[in-house]
């Protein structure tokens, strides 16, 4: 007759099942520990992982807890207590159990390692790069933590950091489609698109249905200039997983560049499921195009200042077609939008609009082009349909007084951005008074520029209230000229009828189009846009060639 199995051996055993990844034959041997002894606490930590494995992180952290109540307070039971309390949503009591297992062992890679993510997560990236290095000096070859440092490097826009990380991790798994492609991804943000091409195609290779593989190898095409084989791989994309709203997006966006937007303004309404929709949606029904009728016509901001602006003119038309038009902008937009014919209200907050009885149909302002069936060739409510704030106006005109031809400069803006040495041979016309039209951060590179002594700063460059849309329209209402990346400044001037030069990067949004030098949005607008190369230098010369044009012929 056998002698009976000592806890220790059928933890041994349910350890080796557990490696072998049997786990039902692993549970047997533990749930048979807990049976001898429930307080045993090594059990109680192999069951909890075992939960843990199967998503089960409430019951996980529970066991994980009472193995720690019995005396079984380790490292390694505090480290799967943080993980577990991460899934369930308690980041700080998370961290709490993570720095308990460190402090047990400091050592443990890989509660240094959990605890970057968590800090990631809770956007502190500086502590999550101080933990990341940690836990990779304790074990440089783990793949994950070179991976996460690595993403993490990349949202902070230091790719070539990030390309190193991946690089080391496919060293140690060389095949591993998850690194190829976030490889792939800084590859195309270093600007190196054939590279990042060739390692799309090995994750398509490695993985066929990885949708995203053929979206972001279509995003190198497009960033190339290869628009029809940009379409058909994201077409692919689409096809693959048809419920992803970026690849719709994107999709849109391109066809719309392309002037394709019947179909491409149709994909664009999929930006409504984004992770982050570019606009708060009402409860209330959306607008799908009926006539006027019972009902208010609500048009909704978008986030993107450039982008309201731009699709403003559209609430000044539907009110001229009959509509009683009420538009939800925030308080930084709403007084300039004010200055919109037709419209009966500009409100800021969804609750102003119970102040009226009539029941509400809304949409998003960036999808009016959509129910107007607006073509490249057909876009109504031309420039100017903005208005400056007269009183403003005279006082900048005061502020401004002197001879030169005023030409008001913004160099970066959240749809695109040139180093402000880019604009130098702007300082070198005769004549010519260069006024800055960016705040801070983006002012702030004035003082390093050799020409900042021929840039006006005339703005408060630190005001962020309500008025300071106003103080800017009326500053560019003063101007002889604007010269603008693709930016807020840029749309508020053509909004305003001013002329304005435009810079744009050899592949821009969609809306300015491609090859054409004027838009059918601003008549008063100039397109200057980058050759195949990419760069902003020659730009800035034609548009310096330009200005002397404009003046010599004054």
């Amino acid at each position: 007759m056998s002698e009976p199995q000592t806890a220790a051996q059928l933890l041994q055993q349910g350890l080796f099942h557990h490696r072998q990844g049997q786990i039902p034959e692993a549970m047997e041997r533990y749930t048979e520990v807990l049976r001898i002894n429930p307080d045993n606490g090594e059990a109680l930590y192999y069951v909890a992982v075992v939960a843990c494995q199967s998503g089960q992180y409430k019951e996980g952290a529970g066991l994980a807890r009472k193995a720690i109540a019995s005396g079984y307070d380790t490292a390694k039971v505090n480290n799967l207590l943080g993980q577990a309390l991460d899934r369930l949503g308690e980041p700080l009591e998370a961290i709490k159990s993570l720095d308990r297992a460190i402090a047990i062992d400091p050592n443990l890679a890989e509660a240094h390692g959990n605890r970057a993510n968590i800090l990631v997560d809770a956007d502190l990236p500086d502590e999550a790069l101080k933990s990341f290095a940690r836990a990779l000096a304790l074990n440089p070859n783990s793949p994950s933590d070179l991976l996460n440092r690595g993403a993490l490097l990349q949202d902070l826009g230091r790719h070539a950091e990030a390309l190193a990380d991946y690089d080391k991790a496919l060293a140690i798994v060389p095949r591993a489609p998850n690194i190829l492609m976030n490889r792939a991804n800084a590859l195309a943000m270093l600007h190196r698109y054939a590279e990042a091409e060739a390692e799309y195609d090995t994750v398509i290779a490695l993985a066929p249905k990885q949708h995203l593989a053929f979206l972001h190898k279509g995003l190198a095409a497009k960033q190339q200039g290869r628009f029809s084989d940009a379409q058909a791989l994201m077409r692919q994309a689409v096809a693959l997983e048809p419920k992803d709203a970026t690849a719709s997006s994107m999709l849109g966006q391109l066809l719309l560049l392309m002037g394709e937007w019947r179909e491409g303004f149709a994909l664009f309404e999929s930006r409504a499921n984004l992770k982050a929709p570019a606009f708060e949606a009402l409860a209330e029904p959306r607008w799908n195009g009926e006539a006027p009728g019972d009902f208010r016509l609500v048009l909704v901001a978008e986030h993107e200042p450039a982008d309201t602006l731009h699709m403003a003119r559209y609430a000044s038309l539907l009110a001229g077609r009959g509509y009683p038009v009420w538009l939800l902008a925030p308080e930084t937009l709403a007084p300039l939008l004010r200055t919109l014919p037709g419209v009966e209200r500009v409100v800021t907050t969804a609750g102003d609009l119970k102040a009226d009885p009539r029941r509400i149909l809304w949409l998003p302002l960036m999808s009016t082009p959509r129910l107007l069936h607006l073509t490249p060739k057909a876009i109504p409510a031309q420039a100017p349909y903005l208005t400056a704030d007269p009183a403003r106006t005279a006082q900048w005109a005061e502020r401004l007084k002197g001879d030169g031809f005023k030409v008001g400069i913004a160099w970066q803006g959240s749809a695109g951005a040139a180093p402000l040495a880019a604009l130098a041979p702007l300082s070198e016309i005769p004549g010519v008074r260069l006024i800055s039209l960016q705040t801070q951060p983006a002012a702030a590179e004035i003082g390093n520029a050799p020409f900042a002594a021929r840039i006006e700063r005339v703005l408060n460059e630190a005001d962020v209230s309500d008025d300071s849309l106003l103080d800017l329209a009326a500053l560019i209402a003063n101007l002889d000229l604007i010269v603008s990346v693709d930016s807020m400044p840029a749309h508020l001037a053509g909004a305003l009828g001013k002329p304005v030069f435009t810079a744009l990067a050899a592949v821009p949004d969609w809306r300015w189009l491609t090859r054409r030098e004027d838009t059918p949005w601003y008549p008063s607008m100039r397109l200057f846009r980058q050759d195949d190369g990419g760069q902003w230098e020659p730009v800035f010369l034609r548009i310096a060639d330009a200005i002397r044009g404009r003046l010599a012929g004054a």
